[in-house]
């Protein structure tokens, strides 16, 4: 297996918030490992990777993950995008 794509990245919010995606190129989703940075709430789940949850593709590509508690959505661009936003 061969690792596509993977991120951990801190998330900002009332309180601490941390996200991990890993995604393998043979399969269709990606493993979540995520902590709302509003409530709190840690979940780990599979994602597909199409949308809503992934949008755009490259260097443009968003992810987008909402909260099972909360449902407050977190976008996160590829780091890439965010150096060059900054």
């Amino acid at each position: 297996m061969t690792l596509e794509y993977i991120t951990t990245r801190d998330l900002e919010g009332e309180k601490t918030g941390k996200i991990r995606i890993a995604k393998m190129k043979e399969e269709d989703f990606a493993q979540v490992d995520f902590t709302c940075p509003e409530c709190g709430k840690r979940e780990k789940r599979k994602e597909n990777w199409s949308e809503p949850f992934v949008q755009g593709e490259g260097t443009n590509q968003k992810f987008f993950v909402t909260c099972s508690q909360c449902k407050t959505t977190q976008k996160m661009l590829k780091l890439k995008k965010e150096a060059k936003k900054k």
